[in-house]
Protein backbone atom coordinates (compact mmCIF):
# COMPACT_ATOMS: atom_id res chain seq x y z
CA UNK A 1 0.00 0.00 0.00
CA UNK A 2 1.61 3.41 -1.29
CA UNK A 3 1.35 5.71 1.43
CA UNK A 4 0.52 9.54 0.25
CA UNK A 5 0.92 12.92 1.37
CA UNK A 6 -1.03 15.94 0.24
CA UNK A 7 0.00 19.77 0.41
CA UNK A 8 -3.25 21.90 0.46
CA UNK A 9 -3.55 25.20 1.43
CA UNK A 10 -6.76 24.58 3.48
CA UNK A 11 -9.05 22.15 3.80
CA UNK A 12 -11.61 23.90 1.21
CA UNK A 13 -10.06 22.72 -2.26
CA UNK A 14 -10.99 22.43 -5.62
CA UNK A 15 -13.49 19.80 -6.73
CA UNK A 16 -11.40 18.46 -8.95
CA UNK A 17 -8.64 18.30 -6.38
CA UNK A 18 -11.59 16.54 -4.22
CA UNK A 19 -12.08 13.91 -6.94
CA UNK A 20 -7.85 12.96 -6.86
CA UNK A 21 -8.40 12.58 -2.77
CA UNK A 22 -11.76 10.44 -3.36
CA UNK A 23 -9.39 7.87 -5.84
CA UNK A 24 -6.47 7.85 -3.70
CA UNK A 25 -8.87 6.95 -0.78
CA UNK A 26 -10.45 4.49 -2.78
CA UNK A 27 -7.74 2.54 -4.59
CA UNK A 28 -7.28 -0.08 -2.81
CA UNK A 29 -3.69 0.35 -3.61
CA UNK A 30 -2.92 3.93 -2.18
CA UNK A 31 -4.09 5.82 0.79
CA UNK A 32 -3.61 9.15 2.00
CA UNK A 33 -1.33 9.07 5.37
CA UNK A 34 -0.65 12.62 6.38
CA UNK A 35 -1.87 16.41 5.23
CA UNK A 36 0.15 19.14 5.00
CA UNK A 37 -1.21 22.81 5.22
CA UNK A 38 0.33 25.93 3.63
CA UNK A 39 -2.03 27.91 5.70
CA UNK A 40 -1.87 32.28 5.55
CA UNK A 41 2.19 32.07 5.96
CA UNK A 42 2.77 30.04 2.68
CA UNK A 43 0.55 31.63 0.86
CA UNK A 44 1.82 34.83 1.81
CA UNK A 45 5.47 33.24 0.85
CA UNK A 46 4.18 33.19 -2.81
CA UNK A 47 2.75 36.56 -3.18
CA UNK A 48 -0.73 35.36 -4.48
CA UNK A 49 -2.03 37.61 -1.86
CA UNK A 50 0.36 40.36 -2.67
CA UNK A 51 -0.99 40.10 -6.10
CA UNK A 52 -4.57 40.01 -5.44
CA UNK A 53 -4.21 43.25 -3.34
CA UNK A 54 -2.00 45.06 -6.32
CA UNK A 55 -4.14 47.10 -8.82
CA UNK A 56 -1.69 46.46 -11.59
CA UNK A 57 -4.30 42.98 -12.09
CA UNK A 58 -7.31 44.24 -11.45
CA UNK A 59 -8.70 44.03 -14.71
CA UNK A 60 -7.50 40.30 -14.68
CA UNK A 61 -9.26 39.13 -11.47
CA UNK A 62 -11.93 40.70 -13.03
CA UNK A 63 -11.91 38.94 -16.64
CA UNK A 64 -11.33 35.50 -14.63
CA UNK A 65 -14.46 35.86 -11.95
CA UNK A 66 -16.92 37.04 -14.58
CA UNK A 67 -15.84 34.64 -17.07
CA UNK A 68 -16.36 32.01 -14.20
CA UNK A 69 -19.70 33.25 -13.53
CA UNK A 70 -20.93 33.51 -17.39
CA UNK A 71 -19.87 30.36 -18.24
CA UNK A 72 -19.67 27.39 -15.26
CA UNK A 73 -21.29 24.17 -15.50
CA UNK A 74 -22.84 22.44 -12.85
CA UNK A 75 -20.03 20.13 -13.11
CA UNK A 76 -17.15 22.56 -12.12
CA UNK A 77 -13.79 21.21 -11.19
CA UNK A 78 -12.82 24.82 -9.79
CA UNK A 79 -16.13 24.83 -7.41
CA UNK A 80 -15.09 25.17 -3.70
CA UNK A 81 -15.04 21.93 -2.23
CA UNK A 82 -14.91 20.89 1.22
CA UNK A 83 -12.68 17.68 1.56
CA UNK A 84 -12.15 17.17 5.18
CA UNK A 85 -14.39 14.51 5.66
CA UNK A 86 -12.37 12.23 2.45
CA UNK A 87 -9.30 13.01 5.12
CA UNK A 88 -11.13 11.88 8.14
CA UNK A 89 -8.96 10.47 10.43
CA UNK A 90 -5.50 11.25 8.73
CA UNK A 91 -3.47 13.96 10.53
CA UNK A 92 -2.38 17.07 9.62
CA UNK A 93 0.82 19.06 10.12
CA UNK A 94 1.30 22.85 9.04
CA UNK A 95 3.47 23.11 5.91
CA UNK A 96 6.35 25.48 7.34
CA UNK A 97 8.64 22.68 8.26
CA UNK A 98 10.59 23.77 10.23
CA UNK A 99 13.12 20.88 11.70
CA UNK A 100 10.52 19.85 14.05
CA UNK A 101 8.29 19.81 11.36
CA UNK A 102 10.61 17.63 8.70
CA UNK A 103 11.44 15.18 11.62
CA UNK A 104 7.38 14.23 12.38
CA UNK A 105 7.07 14.50 8.55
CA UNK A 106 9.97 11.92 7.73
CA UNK A 107 8.36 9.88 10.49
CA UNK A 108 5.50 9.20 8.02
CA UNK A 109 7.62 7.12 5.90
CA UNK A 110 5.35 8.42 2.94
CA UNK A 111 5.92 7.03 -0.78
CA UNK A 112 4.10 10.22 -2.27
CA UNK A 113 3.21 13.83 -1.79
CA UNK A 114 0.92 15.55 -3.88
CA UNK A 115 1.29 19.22 -4.10
CA UNK A 116 -1.93 21.39 -4.15
CA UNK A 117 -0.87 23.94 -2.64
CA UNK A 118 -0.12 27.66 -3.83
CA UNK A 119 3.39 28.03 -5.65
CA UNK A 120 6.17 25.35 -6.34
CA UNK A 121 7.13 22.38 -4.03
CA UNK A 122 9.95 23.73 -1.13
CA UNK A 123 13.54 21.89 -2.13
CA UNK A 124 12.80 20.76 1.83
CA UNK A 125 10.69 18.56 1.43
CA UNK A 126 11.73 16.37 -1.46
CA UNK A 127 13.46 14.54 0.87
CA UNK A 128 9.92 13.17 3.34
CA UNK A 129 8.89 11.24 0.90
CA UNK A 130 10.06 8.08 -1.20
CA UNK A 131 9.17 8.59 -4.58
CA UNK A 132 9.35 12.46 -4.51
CA UNK A 133 6.76 15.62 -4.53
CA UNK A 134 4.34 15.05 -7.67
CA UNK A 135 3.06 18.54 -8.85
CA UNK A 136 0.28 19.79 -11.76
CA UNK A 137 1.27 21.72 -14.22
CA UNK A 138 -1.39 23.41 -16.26
CA UNK A 139 -0.12 25.42 -19.31
CA UNK A 140 2.82 25.38 -21.22
CA UNK A 141 5.42 27.08 -19.16
CA UNK A 142 7.23 25.88 -15.85
CA UNK A 143 7.36 28.68 -14.26
CA UNK A 144 5.64 29.57 -11.56
CA UNK A 145 2.59 27.13 -12.17
CA UNK A 146 0.06 29.10 -9.92
CA UNK A 147 -0.25 31.98 -11.71
CA UNK A 148 -2.96 32.04 -14.42
CA UNK A 149 -2.99 28.96 -15.44
CA UNK A 150 -4.07 28.64 -18.80
CA UNK A 151 -4.65 31.99 -19.86
CA UNK A 152 -1.72 32.79 -21.96
CA UNK A 153 -2.77 29.93 -24.73
CA UNK A 154 -6.10 31.75 -24.48
CA UNK A 155 -4.36 35.13 -24.68
CA UNK A 156 -1.63 34.00 -27.58
CA UNK A 157 -4.82 32.37 -29.78
CA UNK A 158 -2.72 28.78 -29.30
CA UNK A 159 -4.05 25.80 -30.98
CA UNK A 160 -3.14 23.15 -27.98
CA UNK A 161 -2.93 23.43 -24.34
CA UNK A 162 -1.20 21.50 -21.81
CA UNK A 163 -1.06 19.42 -18.75
CA UNK A 164 1.30 17.36 -17.14
CA UNK A 165 2.13 15.66 -13.76
CA UNK A 166 5.50 16.49 -13.07
CA UNK A 167 7.41 14.43 -9.86
CA UNK A 168 10.45 15.91 -8.27
CA UNK A 169 12.41 13.70 -6.35
CA UNK A 170 16.19 15.67 -6.43
CA UNK A 171 15.68 19.48 -6.76
CA UNK A 172 11.96 21.68 -7.23
CA UNK A 173 13.91 23.04 -10.44
CA UNK A 174 14.39 19.98 -11.71
CA UNK A 175 11.79 17.17 -11.96
CA UNK A 176 10.34 13.91 -14.57
CA UNK A 177 7.07 14.35 -16.30
CA UNK A 178 5.04 11.88 -15.11
CA UNK A 179 2.15 12.05 -17.47
CA UNK A 180 1.38 14.74 -20.25
CA UNK A 181 -1.55 15.51 -22.48
CA UNK A 182 -2.53 17.85 -25.00
CA UNK A 183 -6.24 19.32 -25.74
CA UNK A 184 -7.63 22.08 -27.85
CA UNK A 185 -7.28 25.67 -26.51
CA UNK A 186 -11.07 27.10 -26.16
CA UNK A 187 -10.44 30.16 -28.19
CA UNK A 188 -13.16 31.85 -26.30
CA UNK A 189 -13.39 31.45 -22.38
CA UNK A 190 -10.45 30.75 -19.95
CA UNK A 191 -13.38 28.81 -17.70
CA UNK A 192 -13.97 26.74 -20.83
CA UNK A 193 -10.22 25.97 -21.71
CA UNK A 194 -9.44 25.01 -17.74
CA UNK A 195 -12.60 23.22 -16.92
CA UNK A 196 -12.08 20.22 -19.34
CA UNK A 197 -8.46 20.18 -18.40
CA UNK A 198 -8.81 19.78 -14.84
CA UNK A 199 -11.05 17.05 -14.54
CA UNK A 200 -8.74 15.42 -17.06
CA UNK A 201 -5.62 16.19 -15.02
CA UNK A 202 -7.53 14.53 -11.94
CA UNK A 203 -6.94 11.27 -13.72
CA UNK A 204 -3.10 11.36 -14.15
CA UNK A 205 -3.01 11.16 -10.12
CA UNK A 206 -3.90 7.11 -10.19
CA UNK A 207 -2.70 6.55 -13.34
CA UNK A 208 0.82 7.38 -12.02
CA UNK A 209 0.14 5.67 -8.49
CA UNK A 210 -0.69 2.81 -10.63
CA UNK A 211 2.31 2.66 -12.33
CA UNK A 212 3.66 3.29 -9.44
CA UNK A 213 2.50 0.76 -6.90
CA UNK A 214 3.61 -1.45 -10.29
CA UNK A 215 7.24 -0.64 -11.13
CA UNK A 216 8.60 1.31 -7.60
CA UNK A 217 11.71 2.88 -8.67
CA UNK A 218 12.33 1.69 -11.85
CA UNK A 219 8.99 3.47 -13.40
CA UNK A 220 10.56 6.51 -11.73
CA UNK A 221 13.24 6.14 -13.37
CA UNK A 222 11.94 5.45 -16.58
CA UNK A 223 10.01 8.63 -16.92
CA UNK A 224 11.41 11.46 -19.42
CA UNK A 225 12.88 14.37 -17.82
CA UNK A 226 11.07 18.25 -18.25
CA UNK A 227 12.19 20.31 -20.42
CA UNK A 228 10.40 23.02 -20.11
CA UNK A 229 12.79 24.77 -17.53
CA UNK A 230 15.74 24.51 -20.23
CA UNK A 231 13.71 25.88 -23.10
CA UNK A 232 13.42 28.78 -20.87
CA UNK A 233 9.75 29.90 -21.49
CA UNK A 234 8.36 32.63 -19.51
CA UNK A 235 5.07 33.79 -20.51
CA UNK A 236 2.47 32.77 -18.25
CA UNK A 237 2.50 34.87 -15.21
CA UNK A 238 -0.34 37.03 -14.21
CA UNK A 239 -1.44 39.69 -17.03
CA UNK A 240 -0.87 43.35 -16.55
CA UNK A 241 -4.26 45.45 -16.77
CA UNK A 242 -2.36 46.79 -19.77
CA UNK A 243 -1.80 43.48 -21.30
CA UNK A 244 -5.34 42.57 -20.37
CA UNK A 245 -6.69 45.91 -22.61
CA UNK A 246 -4.89 44.12 -25.87
CA UNK A 247 -6.17 40.83 -24.67
CA UNK A 248 -9.86 41.91 -24.70
CA UNK A 249 -9.92 43.80 -27.95
CA UNK A 250 -8.73 40.51 -29.19
CA UNK A 251 -11.03 38.16 -27.33
CA UNK A 252 -13.93 41.06 -28.62
CA UNK A 253 -12.89 40.20 -32.41
CA UNK A 254 -13.08 36.54 -31.96
CA UNK A 255 -16.07 36.27 -30.02
CA UNK A 256 -18.01 38.38 -32.56
CA UNK A 257 -17.13 35.99 -35.60
CA UNK A 258 -17.89 33.35 -33.73
CA UNK A 259 -21.47 34.18 -33.24
CA UNK A 260 -21.63 35.64 -36.65
CA UNK A 261 -21.29 32.24 -37.80
CA UNK A 262 -23.86 29.38 -37.96
CA UNK A 263 -23.40 26.60 -36.19
CA UNK A 264 -21.79 23.98 -38.83
CA UNK A 265 -24.52 21.50 -37.59
CA UNK A 266 -27.83 23.63 -38.50
CA UNK A 267 -29.29 24.41 -41.64
CA UNK A 268 -27.72 27.33 -43.90
CA UNK A 269 -24.47 26.83 -42.06
CA UNK A 270 -21.20 28.38 -44.46
CA UNK A 271 -19.39 25.00 -44.25
CA UNK A 272 -20.46 21.60 -44.27
CA UNK A 273 -19.17 18.16 -44.56
CA UNK A 274 -18.95 16.09 -48.20
CA UNK A 275 -17.99 12.70 -48.98
CA UNK A 276 -15.00 12.65 -51.31
CA UNK A 277 -14.33 9.50 -53.29
CA UNK A 278 -11.74 8.37 -55.74
CA UNK A 279 -10.61 4.87 -57.13
CA UNK A 280 -7.47 3.73 -56.02
CA UNK A 281 -4.13 4.33 -57.81
CA UNK A 282 -0.30 4.17 -57.37
CA UNK A 283 -0.19 7.71 -58.70
CA UNK A 284 -2.19 9.03 -55.81
CA UNK A 285 -0.89 7.08 -52.08
CA UNK A 286 -2.71 7.28 -49.11
CA UNK A 287 -2.02 10.50 -48.19
CA UNK A 288 -2.59 12.40 -51.66
CA UNK A 289 -5.53 14.92 -51.39
CA UNK A 290 -5.98 15.09 -55.17
CA UNK A 291 -8.31 13.43 -57.76
CA UNK A 292 -11.63 13.04 -55.13
CA UNK A 293 -14.90 13.66 -56.18
CA UNK A 294 -17.86 14.63 -53.72
CA UNK A 295 -21.04 12.51 -53.22
CA UNK A 296 -23.77 15.19 -53.89
CA UNK A 297 -25.50 15.88 -50.92
CA UNK A 298 -29.17 17.05 -50.09
CA UNK A 299 -29.12 20.89 -48.52
CA UNK A 300 -31.05 19.89 -45.74
CA UNK A 301 -28.21 17.37 -44.37
CA UNK A 302 -24.05 16.64 -44.40
CA UNK A 303 -22.87 13.51 -44.91
CA UNK A 304 -19.10 12.13 -43.08
CA UNK A 305 -17.49 9.27 -41.99
CA UNK A 306 -17.36 7.46 -44.69
CA UNK A 307 -16.60 3.59 -44.77
CA UNK A 308 -16.53 1.28 -47.83
CA UNK A 309 -16.94 -2.76 -47.88
CA UNK A 310 -17.29 -4.55 -50.71
CA UNK A 311 -19.52 -8.01 -51.33
CA UNK A 312 -20.12 -9.90 -53.92
CA UNK A 313 -17.92 -7.76 -56.45
CA UNK A 314 -20.29 -4.79 -55.13
CA UNK A 315 -18.96 -1.95 -53.39
CA UNK A 316 -20.77 -0.24 -51.02
CA UNK A 317 -20.50 3.22 -48.77
CA UNK A 318 -21.80 3.76 -45.31
CA UNK A 319 -21.76 7.05 -43.86
CA UNK A 320 -23.40 9.35 -41.30
CA UNK A 321 -26.42 11.15 -42.62
CA UNK A 322 -26.28 13.94 -40.38
CA UNK A 323 -30.25 15.71 -40.69
CA UNK A 324 -30.69 19.50 -39.34
CA UNK A 325 -34.17 19.18 -38.85
CA UNK A 326 -33.84 16.29 -36.56
CA UNK A 327 -30.48 17.30 -34.80
CA UNK A 328 -29.13 14.02 -35.18
CA UNK A 329 -27.54 11.06 -37.29
CA UNK A 330 -29.01 8.15 -39.16
CA UNK A 331 -26.44 5.57 -41.01
CA UNK A 332 -27.01 5.39 -45.12
CA UNK A 333 -25.34 3.89 -47.57
CA UNK A 334 -24.97 4.32 -51.45
CA UNK A 335 -23.71 1.35 -53.92
CA UNK A 336 -20.78 2.62 -55.92
CA UNK A 337 -20.64 1.72 -59.36
CA UNK A 338 -17.41 0.47 -61.34
CA UNK A 339 -16.22 3.99 -61.99
CA UNK A 340 -16.68 4.93 -58.70
CA UNK A 341 -20.02 6.70 -59.64
CA UNK A 342 -22.25 6.70 -56.36
CA UNK A 343 -26.39 5.28 -56.89
CA UNK A 344 -28.69 7.06 -54.22
CA UNK A 345 -28.14 6.79 -50.88
CA UNK A 346 -31.02 4.85 -48.57
CA UNK A 347 -31.36 4.73 -44.75
CA UNK A 348 -30.02 1.88 -43.17
CA UNK A 349 -29.99 2.11 -39.49
CA UNK A 350 -31.76 4.91 -37.32
CA UNK A 351 -31.79 4.63 -33.47
CA UNK A 352 -33.77 7.31 -30.42
CA UNK A 353 -30.17 8.96 -30.32
CA UNK A 354 -27.37 9.79 -32.66
CA UNK A 355 -25.06 7.47 -34.70
CA UNK A 356 -22.38 7.99 -36.73
CA UNK A 357 -18.96 6.22 -37.53
CA UNK A 358 -20.53 2.87 -39.14
CA UNK A 359 -17.46 0.79 -38.97
CA UNK A 360 -18.14 -2.30 -40.91
CA UNK A 361 -16.62 -5.35 -41.14
CA UNK A 362 -16.88 -9.27 -41.68
CA UNK A 363 -15.90 -11.83 -39.39
CA UNK A 364 -16.77 -15.41 -39.46
CA UNK A 365 -18.87 -15.28 -42.43
CA UNK A 366 -21.06 -12.59 -41.02
CA UNK A 367 -21.34 -8.88 -41.59
CA UNK A 368 -21.15 -6.61 -38.96
CA UNK A 369 -21.42 -3.04 -37.87
CA UNK A 370 -20.15 -1.07 -34.87
CA UNK A 371 -21.50 2.90 -34.99
CA UNK A 372 -20.90 5.38 -32.81
CA UNK A 373 -23.67 5.46 -29.99
CA UNK A 374 -21.66 7.64 -27.41
CA UNK A 375 -25.56 8.93 -26.74
CA UNK A 376 -26.37 5.65 -25.42
CA UNK A 377 -22.81 5.18 -23.42
CA UNK A 378 -22.20 2.02 -25.14
CA UNK A 379 -20.21 0.32 -27.72
CA UNK A 380 -23.13 -2.16 -29.81
CA UNK A 381 -22.70 -4.38 -32.28
CA UNK A 382 -25.06 -4.91 -34.80
CA UNK A 383 -25.17 -7.43 -37.51
CA UNK A 384 -26.63 -7.41 -40.84
CA UNK A 385 -29.66 -9.66 -41.03
CA UNK A 386 -30.05 -8.87 -44.77
CA UNK A 387 -27.32 -6.73 -45.92
CA UNK A 388 -27.02 -4.07 -46.45
CA UNK A 389 -31.08 -2.81 -45.95
CA UNK A 390 -31.39 -4.44 -42.31
CA UNK A 391 -29.04 -4.55 -39.28
CA UNK A 392 -30.12 -6.29 -35.40
CA UNK A 393 -28.32 -5.38 -32.04
CA UNK A 394 -26.33 -8.32 -31.76
CA UNK A 395 -23.96 -7.59 -28.18
CA UNK A 396 -22.77 -4.85 -26.32
CA UNK A 397 -19.07 -4.80 -26.43
CA UNK A 398 -18.40 -2.10 -23.68
CA UNK A 399 -21.26 -0.29 -21.32
CA UNK A 400 -21.56 2.79 -19.45
CA UNK A 401 -18.45 4.56 -21.74
CA UNK A 402 -18.13 7.46 -23.24
CA UNK A 403 -16.63 5.90 -26.28
CA UNK A 404 -16.68 7.69 -29.75
CA UNK A 405 -15.04 5.76 -33.04
CA UNK A 406 -14.87 2.12 -31.90
CA UNK A 407 -12.25 0.39 -34.70
CA UNK A 408 -11.39 -2.68 -34.62
CA UNK A 409 -8.41 -4.41 -35.90
CA UNK A 410 -7.61 -7.97 -36.06
CA UNK A 411 -4.28 -9.53 -36.19
CA UNK A 412 -3.07 -13.06 -35.04
CA UNK A 413 -6.27 -13.91 -33.83
CA UNK A 414 -7.15 -11.93 -31.56
CA UNK A 415 -9.07 -8.54 -31.43
CA UNK A 416 -7.81 -4.53 -30.92
CA UNK A 417 -10.12 -2.00 -30.25
CA UNK A 418 -9.05 1.79 -30.50
CA UNK A 419 -11.48 4.36 -29.50
CA UNK A 420 -11.29 7.88 -28.16
CA UNK A 421 -12.64 7.52 -24.42
CA UNK A 422 -13.28 10.13 -21.98
CA UNK A 423 -15.03 10.63 -17.91
CA UNK A 424 -17.82 12.52 -19.78
CA UNK A 425 -15.67 15.69 -17.93
CA UNK A 426 -13.59 16.68 -21.14
CA UNK A 427 -13.14 15.88 -24.74
CA UNK A 428 -13.14 12.68 -26.57
CA UNK A 429 -10.65 13.73 -29.12
CA UNK A 430 -8.26 13.68 -26.31
CA UNK A 431 -7.26 10.69 -25.42
CA UNK A 432 -6.70 7.04 -27.53
CA UNK A 433 -7.53 3.67 -25.95
CA UNK A 434 -6.95 0.60 -26.59
CA UNK A 435 -8.87 -3.05 -25.40
CA UNK A 436 -8.28 -6.69 -26.61
CA UNK A 437 -10.29 -9.56 -26.42
CA UNK A 438 -10.06 -13.12 -27.69
CA UNK A 439 -13.56 -13.17 -29.02
CA UNK A 440 -14.85 -10.24 -30.82
CA UNK A 441 -18.00 -10.12 -27.92
CA UNK A 442 -15.57 -10.35 -25.74
CA UNK A 443 -14.79 -10.05 -23.09
CA UNK A 444 -12.95 -6.91 -24.01
CA UNK A 445 -9.75 -5.88 -21.64
CA UNK A 446 -8.82 -2.48 -20.69
CA UNK A 447 -4.85 -2.36 -22.00
CA UNK A 448 -2.99 -1.59 -19.02
CA UNK A 449 -0.88 1.59 -20.87
CA UNK A 450 -4.16 3.18 -21.29
CA UNK A 451 -4.68 5.73 -22.71
CA UNK A 452 -2.05 4.88 -25.15
CA UNK A 453 -2.15 8.25 -26.56
CA UNK A 454 -3.22 11.53 -24.91
CA UNK A 455 -2.82 14.29 -27.49
CA UNK A 456 -6.01 15.80 -29.20
CA UNK A 457 -3.70 16.33 -32.17
CA UNK A 458 -3.64 12.50 -32.96
CA UNK A 459 -5.77 10.35 -30.51
CA UNK A 460 -9.29 10.22 -31.88
CA UNK A 461 -9.71 7.26 -34.72
CA UNK A 462 -10.82 8.18 -37.99
CA UNK A 463 -11.21 5.39 -39.63
CA UNK A 464 -10.23 1.09 -40.09
CA UNK A 465 -6.26 0.25 -39.66
CA UNK A 466 -4.93 -0.64 -43.20
CA UNK A 467 -1.74 -1.70 -44.39
CA UNK A 468 0.48 0.34 -46.94
CA UNK A 469 3.88 -1.38 -48.02
CA UNK A 470 3.93 -4.02 -45.13
CA UNK A 471 3.37 -0.96 -42.50
CA UNK A 472 0.15 -0.81 -40.42
CA UNK A 473 -0.81 2.52 -40.57
CA UNK A 474 -3.44 3.66 -37.84
CA UNK A 475 -5.56 7.38 -39.29
CA UNK A 476 -6.08 9.35 -36.78
CA UNK A 477 -7.72 13.24 -36.55
CA UNK A 478 -6.26 16.10 -35.71
CA UNK A 479 -8.34 18.10 -33.82
CA UNK A 480 -6.45 20.70 -32.19
CA UNK A 481 -7.27 23.68 -34.31
CA UNK A 482 -10.88 22.55 -34.32
CA UNK A 483 -12.67 19.24 -34.29
CA UNK A 484 -11.74 17.47 -37.46
CA UNK A 485 -9.00 19.61 -38.78
CA UNK A 486 -6.86 17.19 -40.05
CA UNK A 487 -5.91 13.64 -40.71
CA UNK A 488 -2.52 12.16 -38.79
CA UNK A 489 -1.15 8.54 -40.55
CA UNK A 490 0.50 6.73 -37.75
CA UNK A 491 2.57 3.26 -38.05
CA UNK A 492 1.56 0.88 -35.34
CA UNK A 493 5.16 0.37 -34.61
CA UNK A 494 4.41 -2.15 -31.30
CA UNK A 495 1.09 -4.09 -30.57
CA UNK A 496 1.08 -6.26 -27.31
CA UNK A 497 -1.12 -6.80 -24.42
CA UNK A 498 1.37 -4.86 -22.53
CA UNK A 499 3.28 -2.09 -24.62
CA UNK A 500 1.61 -0.07 -27.42
CA UNK A 501 3.93 2.31 -29.95
CA UNK A 502 2.96 4.44 -33.12
CA UNK A 503 5.08 6.87 -35.15
CA UNK A 504 3.50 9.48 -36.97
CA UNK A 505 4.48 9.15 -40.66
CA UNK A 506 2.26 11.46 -42.51
CA UNK A 507 -0.25 14.05 -42.89
CA UNK A 508 -3.16 15.20 -44.90
CA UNK A 509 -4.07 19.00 -44.17
CA UNK A 510 -7.09 20.61 -45.09
CA UNK A 511 -6.10 23.76 -46.77
CA UNK A 512 -4.48 21.41 -49.61
CA UNK A 513 -7.44 21.52 -51.36
CA UNK A 514 -9.30 25.15 -52.30
CA UNK A 515 -12.07 25.96 -49.91
CA UNK A 516 -11.68 22.86 -46.77
CA UNK A 517 -11.08 23.69 -43.84
CA UNK A 518 -11.52 20.28 -42.56
CA UNK A 519 -10.78 16.47 -42.67
CA UNK A 520 -11.61 13.30 -40.47
CA UNK A 521 -11.82 10.50 -41.86
CA UNK A 522 -10.54 8.33 -44.38
CA UNK A 523 -11.18 4.49 -45.56
CA UNK A 524 -10.32 2.25 -48.64
CA UNK A 525 -10.72 -0.91 -50.13
CA UNK A 526 -8.63 -2.62 -52.93
CA UNK A 527 -10.55 -0.49 -55.87
CA UNK A 528 -11.73 2.51 -53.86
CA UNK A 529 -10.82 5.52 -51.16
CA UNK A 530 -13.37 7.90 -49.17
CA UNK A 531 -12.22 10.96 -47.36
CA UNK A 532 -14.71 13.56 -45.58
CA UNK A 533 -13.99 17.22 -45.92
CA UNK A 534 -15.63 20.40 -44.64
CA UNK A 535 -16.54 22.47 -47.69
CA UNK A 536 -18.33 25.65 -48.43
CA UNK A 537 -22.07 24.34 -48.22
CA UNK A 538 -23.81 24.12 -51.92
CA UNK A 539 -20.37 22.90 -53.81
CA UNK A 540 -21.52 19.63 -53.95
CA UNK A 541 -25.31 19.60 -52.65
CA UNK A 542 -28.50 18.76 -54.57
CA UNK A 543 -30.63 21.61 -55.01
Amino acid sequence: MLRVGIVLDSYISSAWVAKVIEDIQSSGFARVELTLLNGDRATDKTGQKSRNRDWRFALFRLYERWDHERNKTGNDAMAPTDVSALLNGVPSISCGLSEEQLTELGNHNLDVVFHFGSGAPCGDMLGAARYGVWSFQHGGDYEDRSDAPLFGELAEGDSVSGSRLLIFTDSPDDGRVGYQSYASTDQISLYGNRNPIYWKTAEFALRGLRELHAGGMEYIQSLPANRERERGKRRRNWPISLQMIFFMRRYLSRWLQARGAPPPLQSGARMKWYIGIRRRSAAHPFDDPSNYQLLPCPEDRFYADPFLFEKDGKTFLFFEDFRYEEGRAVISCCELGLDGTPGEPFEVLRCPFHLSYPFVFEHEGEIYMIPETRGNRMVELYRAANFPTAWTAEAVLLRDVHVVDATIHKVNGKFWMFAGVSNGNYSNSDELCLFFADALKGSWIPHVANPVVSDVRRARPAGRLFYDEGRLIRPSQDCGKVYGYGLVFSEVVTLSETEYEERQISRLEPGVVEGCVGTHTYNRTEQFEVVDRTLPAGVGSLE
